[in-house]
């Protein structure tokens, strides 16, 4: 016999063992890559972003920034700025368009209400950011509560009263990178043996989910890498005793898993075995007990997360983003602008050089207006002025050639002018521009509106 919390085990052991893979796989291959994008674009400073061992300037260059802001508002008015951002285009049989038109609006008024407008926007910036936008659609039962006046029994008087109302509402939850797991094998959600959703959630969740039956009734207990989430200092000063991590899995499992048992070795197939795989939801709680396990219950037996690449690699799930596309320039950039304030502290801060034999014995050496300074003999024979020579003046053009690199790289419209104030090239360059933000619309419209409209249908 077994107790309670012990069910489920060889199915924990099943997930843990494929998640552990994806998850080195996620790790070794983007998360450092990510971190660094994402410390270029909040303008944090790290050691190991040196360029050089001996660079002592602090400085990142707004170039990358300006780009990534740049790209993401052009997409945010190319979808919102008309005010209809999706159409439903009725069957050609059906000569009455009005059922089509009316559901169109009901659906655009729905989503608007539960904030799907910010959740593409984030969306937007997470692909920009790391090359891949992805959104979990999750489906929630609330209560709307609006005043009314109702009549007393028996008089002309009203009161006021609250009334609730029950509905479904479809939400849009933008997923960074960092918190998603996928098998490396496959190029897209579909075809993918499953994917998984991992975030640190306050304890009060999960016990709420307990008690209102959602969740299994398992110890909170164990412990969790908030290292595994890439690089984020709020993040890694966590209080782990007021948080859990929850790991949300959809996707194939074998049936057999779906009946609780605790043989943990449980895993491998066996020939009285069926090797049927179902598609499913599985939720864990600190990569150890299981919180809920259920058969997909949607209508569709879809998974609801939708995703898109800003720029496409081919045969790659993972995409690029504007902060790849603009790293190289950002970085000969950063160098530059970092050396020539390197060179600054040297050429314009006063520096004297002494004959120490004639300064007076525990004289604190320094330069400032109005001091005066002690030798032991003549003046002009024990200090003279030490410089450095000058700063090369030319490294204001070379910062204005790397910034038109960071634009060439990324397309962003924002740097037009710099360099070609004409109005023939101004145009030429923006219809550059243009052309390569119509490529990542489409890939937005076809990858993901489309499948978002239609899984919230």
């Amino acid at each position: 016999m077994y107790n309670q919390e012990n069910k489920y085990q060889a199915l924990a052991s099943w997930l843990n063992y494929r998640l552990d893979s994806w998850r080195n796989h996620r790790n070794i291959n983007y998360i450092p890559m990510w971190d660094e994008y994402y410390r270029l674009w909040r303008g944090i400073w790290s050691a190991e972003d040196k360029t050089r061992q001996s660079e002592r300037s602090r400085l990142i260059s707004p170039a990358l920034q300006q780009a990534i802001e740049s790209s993401v508002a052009e997409l945010e008015e190319a979808t919102f700025g008309r005010g209809k951002w999706f159409d439903i285009k009725d069957d050609m049989l059906d000569e009455d368009n009005a059922d089509a038109e009316y559901i169109r609006n009901l659906l655009q008024e729905d989503l608007e209400k539960a904030g799907c407008k910010d959740a593409i926007c984030e969306t937007f910036l997470n692909s920009a950011i790391y090359g891949t936008g992805i959104a979990k659609i999750v489906v929630k039962k609330t209560i709307e509560r609006v005043p009314a006046e109702e009549t007393i029994d028996g008089t002309m008087a009203t009161t006021r009263t609250i009334r609730e109302y029950e509905g479904v509402d479809v939400h849009v939850e933008p997923i960074s990178p960092k918190e998603f797991l996928i098998d490396p094998s496959a190029n897209s959600i579909n075809d993918a043996l499953g994917v998984a959703h991992e975030v640190i959630k306050p304890r009060y969740h999960v016990v709420e989910g307990i008690r209102s039956g959602i969740y299994r009734d398992v110890p909170l207990d164990g412990d969790y890498d908030t290292v595994q989430f890439g690089y984020d200092p709020e993040d890694k000063q966590t209080d782990e005793s007021d948080s859990v991590k929850i790991c949300e899995y959809w996707g194939l499992v074998p049936k057999r898993f779906l009946s609780a048992n605790a043989d943990k070795d449980d895993f491998e197939y066996d020939k009285s075995d069926s090797n049927e795989l179902i598609e499913a939801v599985v939720t864990m709680c600190n990569d150890e007990h299981i919180l809920r396990v259920e058969e997909n219950a949607f209508m569709m037996k879809d998974r609801p997360f939708i995703s898109y690449q800003h720029d496409i690699v081919p045969n790659k799930f993972w995409g690029r983003g504007v902060a790849e596309k603009g790293y190289n320039p950002q970085k000969a950039l950063d160098a530059e602008m970092r050396a020539r304030i390197d060179s600054l502290a040297l050429t314009t801060t006063p520096m004297l050089a002494a004959d120490a034999t004639r300064l007076p014995r525990g004289t604190k050496f320094e330069v400032r207006a109005g001091r005066t300074i002690l030798t032991n003999g003549n003046p002009r024979e024990a200090i003279m002025p030490l410089t450095m020579g000058q700063t090369d003046q030319n490294t204001y053009n070379q910062v204005a050639s790397l910034q038109n690199m960071i634009q060439m790289g990324t397309g962003a419209a924002d740097n037009i002018g710099q360099g070609n104030d004409t109005a023939s090239g101004m145009s030429m360059m923006q219809s550059a521009a243009i052309k390569r933000q119509k490529r990542t619309l489409m890939n937005f419209q076809n990858t993901f509106l489309i499948p978002l409209i239609n899984k919230s249908m």
